[in-house]
């Protein structure tokens, strides 16, 4: 009797948390936010949010178009400029034509995979280690676009982009780069950081008092302090912003359009394998 009174407890008190998960007011908050972005950049690509309630800390976005952010991502996040964060960064990757291409590159890999799969040399090992390295490059550079997509969504949408580095300071963690898909924790920090310093100077001058953002400065006090120190690395800095400044306003004059060649591909692609 009392291991039963002990099992039905544990599942009231299961049901119990269960039941404090308000998915529609958690679905309100994420398109409240998602629109005021777009309305606020005059988006045109009818995106649609969405939340899914697996307790893992993810978010995505796909060829269709749509945001999805994890109930477990939505508990996590302090603040509504974090969230903002998610879900520009993943707008980033729609606006960018990320999606669509990821798509056409998986399909591309696949071939060139299914060619070499009878063979069983040394070359053919080489071949697909070239490939998965070239799409985990290509996947990492995306990423950093999506970063600095939403950072500038975030601001003209009236979000605070200190927001994305607190968020990616939460979330982030440092790995061998070389092999992975994403770019490690303290690269996108640095890069977000980066950017909104010399675009946004305004926002770094006031702060953010989040614990987050604060370990974020920590991090990057050594390298911060070096470019202060050395004119070489300051002008090496202000080099890469000004590049990144110029691919800024060549994204801004696209970004109101409804397709990126990358969709055009993707749909021929689909067209010519039948699906």
């Amino acid at each position: 009797m009392k291991k039963i009174a002990i099992i039905l407890c544990v599942m009231l008190l299961n049901f119990a948390l269960a039941t404090d998960w308000d998915s529609e007011s958690a679905l309100k908050r994420v398109n409240t936010i998602g629109t005021k972005i777009l309305k606020a950049n005059n988006i045109n690509h009818q995106i649609e949010f969405k939340v899914s309630e697996e307790d893992t800390i993810n978010a995505y976005a796909n060829i269709d178009k749509e945001v999805y952010v994890y109930k477990g991502l939505l508990e996590y996040v302090d603040t509504d400029d974090e969230l903002a964060g998610v879900i520009s960064h993943e707008m980033g990757h729609i606006i960018n034509g990320h999606c669509a291409k990821q798509g056409v590159l998986n399909s591309v890999i696949a071939t060139i995979a299914s060619i070499f799969k009878p063979i069983t040399t040394a070359g053919s090992v080489t071949n697909a280690v070239g490939q998965q390295l070239a799409a985990s490059k290509i996947s990492r550079n995306d990423e950093f676009e999506a970063d600095l997509t939403g950072v500038d969504l975030m601001s003209k949408g009236g979000y605070n982009p200190l927001g994305m580095v607190s968020l990616l300071s939460k979330i982030s963690q440092s790995y061998i780069d070389i092999l992975q898909s994403h770019p490690s924790g303290e690269k996108r920090i640095q890069n977000a950081y980066d950017y909104i310093n010399y675009n946004y100077p305004s926002y770094i001058s006031k702060g953010y008092s989040t614990t987050s953002y604060q370990n974020a400065l920590n991090m990057m006090k050594s390298t911060l302090s070096a470019r202060q120190s050395s004119t070489a690395l300051m002008n090496k800095y202000e080099t890469a912003q000004k590049k990144l400044l110029a691919k800024k306003q060549k994204r801004e004059k696209k970004m109101q359009g409804t397709s990126t060649v990358w969709d055009g591909y993707y749909q021929t692609l689909l067209y010519t394998s039948g699906n």
